[in-house]
């Protein structure tokens, strides 16, 4: 099995990730797989870095990332077309957030700025659609929360896609079965103390949100339901990679 994780991060954020003194995204994206598929080849592919060959790969993982898809700049210029390309190989492909508004965009979809960010985590997240409950959904339950840290939201989605989860904010999660694509706006594979700690490092992003009490209570929440949650997160990730093998 071979495994390509593409970063939907700019160089700058990687820095930003290692200033803040947390795990490279691509890379707990890497450690997850090989802890779940321990026999697969899992390389990393840097749109900022390097021109790898991305055919040959049996499934593909899109990560996080930061910015606005829908703005003109050089990064989300390589991003769209490296998604294309993929898109093509017709081969599974996950998303997660960033990596879910760049495919959405990619195949035609519409992305638009949330009237309400959801920032740590996203709450009471509601399965709507059954497709999925006999194989990445299995063992989940139907109402959960997950973390999450985004800006943006789904506004239209391409065709032969169908909306698989919700909450009041926004579409969570989508399915395309015919192009083998699941992508979550949540962060399955982001620990809820994790996201707690990129916020304290970008602090200031948020006092127009939040006041000092209530951004330190949201950290104290994301710390405690980390070690509450056991692994119930990972659920959808490690049985998207189970049917992979």
């Amino acid at each position: 099995m071979k495994i390509l994780i593409i970063n939907g991060w700019t160089r700058h954020g990687d820095d930003q990730h290692l200033k803040a003194k947390c795990v490279l995204q691509k890379n707990i994206f890497k450690n997850l797989v090989k802890n779940y598929l321990p026999n697969s080849q899992v390389d990393i592919h840097d749109s900022y870095d390097e021109n790898k060959n991305i055919d040959n790969y049996d499934a593909y993982i899109w990560t996080g990332g930061g910015g606005n898809i829908y703005e003109n700049n050089s990064h989300n210029y390589s991003q769209l077309k490296l998604c294309e390309k993929i898109i093509e190989i017709d081969k599974p492909i996950w998303g997660s957030c960033w990596g879910m508004q760049v495919i959405v965009t990619a195949l035609g979809g519409v992305i638009k700025k949330c009237q309400k960010p959801e920032f740590g985590y996203s709450k009471d997240i509601k399965i709507i659609s059954p497709s999925l409950n006999n194989s990445i959904y299995k063992g989940k339950s139907n109402i959960f929360d997950a973390p999450a840290h985004h800006y943006d939201i789904i506004d239209q989605l391409p065709s032969d896609f169908e909306i698989i989860s919700e909450n009041e904010i926004c579409i969570q999660s989508v399915y395309s079965s015919s192009k083998k694509i699941f992508c979550t706006q949540y962060h399955p594979e982001l620990p809820y103390d994790y996201i707690a700690n990129l916020m304290k490092f970008w602090k200031e992003n948020y006092k127009n949100f939040f006041s000092e009490i209530e951004f330190n209570e949201i950290l104290k929440y994301l710390e405690s339901k980390e070690k509450e949650d056991k692994g119930q997160r990972l659920q959808e990730l490690s049985n998207w990679l189970s049917f992979l093998s």
